[in-house]
């Protein structure tokens, strides 16, 4: 997808407010909730952002991967993925996509169009 404005950095998760993308973070439901995407470059109306596809995401996903494992909004470290579900007061659940490689940070983003506020 070739819009928006803003910087982006190659591999992080992002949401858009409008015009702009920006790291997508599970502590609100602002930036988790709407379209998500992988930056693909530095420039997202240059280089665009993956909605849906195959990627190798920039940073390690937290936690322990496995082939097949569904992967989460991080709530601690914002444009990153995890395997563990967020579980802070007001964090979003929101599946992302699934895992495809235990070490080499490689998923099927596929961002579910559903997603839980958790409260404690």
């Amino acid at each position: 997808y070739y819009y928006g404005d803003g910087s982006t950095v190659k591999g992080s998760i992002y949401y858009i407010d409008g015009t702009n993308w920006t790291l997508a973070d599970a502590d609100a439901e602002s930036s988790a909730s709407g379209l998500l995407a992988v930056a693909l470059g530095t420039d997202p109306d240059v280089d665009g952002m993956l909605l849906r596809g195959f990627v190798t995401l920039l940073t390690e996903v937290e936690g322990t991967e496995a082939i097949g494992s569904p992967l989460y909004l991080s709530a601690t470290d914002s444009g990153i993925a995890t395997t563990t579900a967020p579980s802070g007061n007001t964090d979003i659940i929101r599946v992302l996509g699934y895992s495809l490689h235990a070490t080499d940070n490689q998923v099927y983003f596929n961002p579910d169009n559903t997603f839980v506020e958790y409260t404690t």
